[in-house]
C-alpha cells in the first residue's frame, strides 16, 4: 500500500471541445466503482461502452486505473505480468484522439504516472525513470498550451511529490532534466482541486498519502480524511486509508474495530490483505500475541507481494520473543532472516534489527509497540521495569532515552520529551542508529509548534545529517518538507 499514489483529474475552465467524465455517465459510474475498488463491476460497465472520439480519453484512463488498482492493492507480481500490455494499449488509445483537447496529453502524464509507480514498486527503476520524465513533459506542455485547464496541476503536483520521495537511484531524472522535488510544492498545487470537481476524489486520496507519510499535520490529514469518509461512506479505499491514519496518530483502539469490519467487506469489493498485517500491528501493540500471530499468519498465506514479508516474519519472532517463548522464537528469528527483500521502510528495519545478532531488549521492544498504538500504561509499565545500570551497551541507553521521549512526546509533556530527545542524541554519538535523527525530527516538531523556529530549523537539518540508517528516506523526506513549510511560515 505504501506505493498506492491513485491519479487523478478535474474540471475547470476547458476549452469548448473538451468534455468532462460527467458527460459520459457509463464510464463515470465505472469510475466511481473502480475507486471503490469494485472492480468487477467497473469493468463490467466498460465492456459495455464502446468509445466515440469524445469517450476515448476518460475510458482508457479508467480501464488502465482499474489495472493499476489492482496490481498495487494486491501487489501481486502474476497480475503484473498479465497486464503487461496494458499500459501501451492504453497510450495506444490515445493516440486517436484529437491533439487539441487537453485531455489528450493530461491522459497521456497521467497513465505513465499510473505505471510508473507500478514500475516502481517491481524495481524496474529505468522504465519507471522514463516514464515519469515523460509524464512531466506532457504535463508541462498541457500547461503551456492551456493555462486554464486546473486538472494539470493534478499531474504536476502528482510529480512534484513522487520526485520528492523516490529511491535515491531515480535521481539522475531529476538533475538531467533540471526537474523540481518538492512535496510541498505539489500539496500546494493539488489544493488547485476542489471539492465541486469529479475527480477530487482521487486528489484527496493522494493529499492523504502526502500527509500521513510526509507531512507532520495530524489534524489537517483528519480533517481530510473525516470529509472523504463523509462524502463516500462506501469507499473502501477511504475507510483503509483513514484507519491507517489512526495507527499513524497512535490510536489503534480506535482503529481496532473499523478494521476488523472491513475483513468482512462485501465481495463485490477487492479484498485488502493489508488488513491483516495492520490488525496483527495493533495486537502486537496490546501484547496480544496469540491473535498478531494468527492475523500475520493470515496476511503472510494470502498475500502475493514481496514487501512486508521480512517484517512480517520478524514480528511473528517478537510475538514468541516477547511471550517468553525462546525455542519459538528463534525458529522465526531465522525465518526472517531468510526471507523476503528490504525495499520497504519496515523490511529495511526488520533487517537492520536481524542483522543485529541479538535479540532485542523485550521490555524497550513493548514499550516501542505500546507507544506507537497509544497504549500509554503499556509503555510506561515496561519502561519502569528498566534499571539503567542494566542496559548491555551505548545502543540500549540511547534507545532507552528515545522510547521515553516518544511516550513523553505523544502524552505532550514537551519538557520530558525534549529532555529524553537530547540525551537520546547525545548517546548515540555519530553511530547511524535510527534514534538520534529520529529524536532530532520530532524535537524539530516541538520547537516550531512553538515558533522557535531557529531551533526547528537545527534539528530538521541536523535529522537530515545522519548517514545509513534504516529510516532514513523517511526521515529525511519529513524534515525537507517540514524545513519548506517553516520558510513559507517565516515569509
Amino acid at each position: 500500500m505504501a506505493h498506492l499514489f491513485l491519479f487523478f483529474t478535474c474540471l475547470v475552465c476547458l476549452p469548448s471541445q473538451a468534455q468532462s467524465i460527467q458527460n459520459h455517465p457509463e464510464i463515470l459510474d465505472a469510475y466511481h466503482d473502480i475507486l471503490k475498488l469494485k472492480l468487477e463491476s467497473g469493468r463490467a460497465t466498460l465492456n459495455q461502452v464502446i468509445p466515440n472520439q469524445a469517450q476515448l480519453g476518460h475510458y482508457h484512463y479508467v480501464k488502465s486505473l482499474a489495472d493499476v488498482i489492482e496490481i498495487l492493492i494486491t501487489e501481486d507480481p502474476s497480475l503484473y505480468k498479465k497486464y503487461e500490455d496494458s499500459e501501451e494499449d492504453h497510450l495506444n488509445g490515445l493516440e486517436e484522439m484529437d491533439e487539441n483537447d487537453p485531455y489528450y496529453r493530461y491522459y497521456n502524464a497521467e497513465i505513465r504516472i499510473q505505471w510508473a509507480i507500478v514500475k516502481i514498486m517491481f524495481e524496474e527503476d529505468m522504465k519507471a525513470g522514463l516514464s515519469l520524465k515523460a509524464a512531466y513533459s506532457y504535463v508541462e506542455k498541457n500547461i503551456e498550451k492551456f493555462p486554464d485547464f486546473t486538472t494539470n496541476y493534478k499531474s504536476y503536483g502528482s510529480l512534484h511529490v513522487l520526485f520528492a520521495v523516490v529511491p535515491e537511484s531515480y535521481h539522475w531524472i531529476l538533475k538531467l532534466f533540471g526537474i523540481k522535488a518538492n512535496a510541498v510544492l505539489g500539496w500546494s498545487e493539488l489544493n488547485k482541486i476542489q471539492p465541486d470537481n469529479p475527480y477530487w476524489l482521487e486528489t484527496g486520496l493522494i493529499k492523504s498519502l502526502i500527509a500521513i507519510n510526509i507531512l507532520n499535520k495530524e489534524e489537517q490529514t483528519m480533517t481530510l480524511l473525516n470529509e472523504l469518509r463523509a462524502a463516500h461512506t462506501d469507499n473502501l479505499i477511504v475507510n483503509y486509508l483513514y484507519n491507517t491514519a489512526l495507527i499513524k496518530y497512535a490510536k489503534s483502539e480506535q482503529a481496532l474495530p473499523n478494521l476488523r469490519k472491513l475483513l468482512f467487506a462485501s465481495s463485490d469489493y477487492l479484498h485488502i490483505d493489508n488488513v491483516y498485517y495492520k490488525l496483527g500491528d495493533i495486537y502486537m501493540q496490546k501484547q496480544q500475541y496469540p491473535l498478531a500471530r494468527y492475523h500475520l499468519s493470515k496476511f503472510i498465506n494470502q498475500y502475493k507481494g514481496k514487501n512486508y514479508v521480512k517484517d512480517t516474519w520478524f514480528k511473528i519472532f517478537l510475538s514468541y520473543w516477547l511471550e517468553g517463548n525462546e525455542k519459538m522464537a528463534e525458529i522465526h528469528w531465522n525465518k526472517a532472516k531468510n526471507t523476503g527483500r528490504t525495499f520497504a521502510a519496515a523490511d529495511k528495519n526488520a533487517s537492520s534489527m536481524l542483522n543485529e545478532g541479538s535479540f532485542p531488549n523485550p521490555l524497550l521492544m513493548k514499550a516501542r509497540l505500546a507507544t506507537d498504538g497509544g497504549y500509554f500504561d503499556l509503555a510506561t509499565q515496561a519502561l519502569k521495569k528498566i534499571q539503567q545500570g542494566s542496559l548491555i551497551d551505548k545502543k540500549e541507553e540511547s534507545e532507552y532515552f528515545y522510547r521515553y521521549g516518544r511516550l513523553d512526546d505523544k502524552m505532550n509533556k514537551e519538557e520530558e520529551a525534549i529532555f529524553n530527545y537530547l540525551n537520546a542524541i547525545k548517546k548515540s554519538g555519530k553511530e547511524n542508529w535510527y534514534y538520534a535523527p529520529s529524536a532530532c525530527l520530532y524535537t524539530g516538531y516541538i520547537y516550531e509548534a512553538r515558533r522557535d523556529y531557529e531551533k526547528a530549523q537545527f534539528y530538521y537539518e541536523k535529522a537530515m545529517s545522519y548517514k545509513k540508517h534504516p529510516y532514513k528516506v523517511g526521515i529525511d523526506h519529513k524534515a525537507y518538507a517540514a524545513l519548506a513549510l517553516l520558510q513559507e511560515k517565516q515569509k
